[in-house]
């Protein structure tokens, strides 16, 4: 998505439904404060994944931590989607 930095695999081969990124211009405690006011449950930081974070140069900030599973509606999906392209 532009304006988005995915961090990870680019496909779904061997991915997991958890999403780690960052939203340009913002660090990642104001994207995932953006997406709450916009009542989309998601997380930031490092996760306990100092290393990984830093590999990344992402500390000490993190990223955005969107999980999406088996209770999650399409619907909301769209939501967290159409939310981040109005950052």
């Amino acid at each position: 998505m532009p304006g988005c930095e995915l961090y990870g695999p680019t496909t779904m081969d061997g991915r997991v439904s958890t999403f780690a990124f960052n939203v340009e211009g913002k660090t990642a405690r104001e994207g995932a404060e953006g997406l709450g006011e916009r009542n989309i449950a998601v997380w930031h930081g490092n996760y306990y994944a100092v290393e990984v974070m830093r590999r990344l140069e992402l500390e000490p900030e993190g990223a955005v931590r969107a999980g999406i599973v088996h209770y999650n509606t399409a619907e909301e999906v769209d939501r967290l989607v159409e939310a981040l392209a109005d950052f």
